[in-house]
C-alpha cells in the first residue's frame, strides 16, 4: 500500500477521535462554567443575606431599608427576581432579634433549567441605643 493512501486512511481516524474527544471535552467546559455561576450565586447570596441583616440591626432600620440592601447585593448578578422577608416586619426599639430570609428560583438565574429555589436565612441580635 502506498504511503499517501495509509495516510488519507488515517486523515478520517483523527477525524473522527477529534470528533468524540471535543465535543466530551466541550460538555465538561460548559458543565464546569454552570458550577462556577452557581458558586457565585450562593456567595453572592450569603453576602446578601448577611448585609441585610447587617442594615437590619441598626437602630432606625425599616424592613424595607433591608429588603433594598439585599437586592442592591444580588442585582450584582442579575437577579431580580428574589424573594426578602424581613421578620419581624416591624422593627421596633424593643425587637430583640431581626431574621432575614431571601431565596429565588434557581432556573431563572442559571443556565440550565430548573425548578429547585436556593435559600439563605441569618438571624441577628439588634443593637441598642442607649
Amino acid at each position: 500500500m502506498p504511503i499517501k493512501q495509509r495516510q488519507y486512511q488515517r486523515l478520517g481516524a483523527v477525524t473522527v477521535e477529534f470528533a468524540l474527544v471535543a465535543s466530551i471535552i466541550f460538555v465538561t467546559f460548559l458543565a464546569a462554567a454552570g458550577f462556577c455561576r452557581l458558586s457565585m450565586m450562593r456567595h453572592t447570596l450569603d453576602n446578601a443575606v448577611y448585609e441585610a441583616a447587617r442594615k437590619s440591626i441598626v437602630p432606625g432600620a425599616t424592613a424595607a431599608e433591608i429588603e433594598s440592601q439585599a437586592k442592591s447585593v444580588l442585582a450584582t448578578l442579575g437577579i431580580s427576581n428574589a424573594q426578602v422577608v424581613v421578620d419581624p416586619k416591624e422593627i421596633t426599639d424593643e425587637t430583640d432579634f431581626v431574621t432575614v430570609n431571601i431565596s429565588f428560583p434557581l432556573g431563572e438565574a442559571t443556565f440550565i433549567p430548573s425548578e429547585s429555589t436556593m435559600n439563605r436565612s441569618l438571624t441577628m441580635r439588634r443593637e441598642r441605643s442607649l
